[in-house]
């Protein structure tokens, strides 16, 4: 018995591999360093580019990136078939009904920020002492962050931004008094754009992160390819090599 269903997932293997890789996947790309970028040689690169490229070989898949996709247009995209797969979901997501989701490949973690100099007085213990202080919110557009992003929203003390250029532009101009969002990214945005940026030492969120896969391109023999595939390339280091070049050691 134990033979024949070996025999049989043998056989079957093929017959996977064509469903999720009968073309490449095609995923929404955006300048979000040090996650994914386009390098002075116009390659795409980044932590997010290198993990999903090396899942894509173990699988003999490859990858086709879509540009200029706004978030807001990326879960019906998802939905449709016109994209699909979507990097870094939070497993708290929206869309169960149009999306798989596999187990999970890195952390994330998100911080607050304020101008160097204006950290306000006294500082602030958590983001509830942010919204009762009155201070205004910048916050990157897409999933929420936290509930709380909603009750500075209800007071108009929430400006969301869609790049984390921006958003650190934003904080520059005295446009907001704190700025949460992707811990590496908004220091990646600080650095390039010549703006210092203080980290608040408050708690906003930890979590890990994994692909989103339609529904329509993806089965569920699909999603069990890709764990595995994701389980072999952590056994075997490679991830883990990918993401210690990327992530300094408590983010990886």
């Amino acid at each position: 018995m134990t033979r024949r269903l070996l025999s049989v997932l043998l056989l079957s293997m093929p017959l996977l591999a064509a469903a999720a890789c009968g073309r490449p996947w095609r995923v929404p790309f955006e300048d979000w360093r040090p996650y994914s970028f386009i390098d002075a040689k116009g390659h795409h690169t980044g932590l997010e580019v290198e993990l999903l490229a090396t899942l894509a070989r173990e699988l003999g898949c490859s990858v086709e990136y879509v540009q200029n996709v706004p978030r807001n247009r990326r879960l019906p995209m998802l939905a449709t078939g016109e994209l699909d797969l979507l990097v870094a979901a939070s497993l708290d997501g929206p869309s169960p009904e149009i999306a798989w989701f596999t187990r999970p490949y890195r952390h994330e973690e998100f911080a607050a920020f304020v101008r160097a100099g204006a950290a306000p007085v006294p500082a602030p213990q958590s983001l509830d002492d942010v919204l009762e202080a009155g201070l205004h919110l910048l916050a990157h557009r897409g999933p929420r962050i936290v509930p709380l992003v909603d009750q500075f929203a209800a007071r108009g003390l929430l400006t969301p931004f869609e790049d984390y250029a921006k958003g650190v532009r934003l904080l520059a101009l005295g446009r907001g008094d704190v700025l949460v969002g992707d811990h590496l990214a908004v220091l990646d945005a600080a650095a390039a754009a010549g703006v210092s940026v203080v980290e608040l030492s408050l708690p906003v969120r930890r979590d890990v992160v994994a692909y989103k896969l339609s529904r329509k391109r993806f089965s569920e023999a699909d999603v069990v390819r890709f764990n595995e595939a994701i389980l072999r390339l952590d056994a075997q280091g490679q991830l883990q090599r990918i993401r210690a070049r990327w992530l300094p050691a408590g983010a990886r």
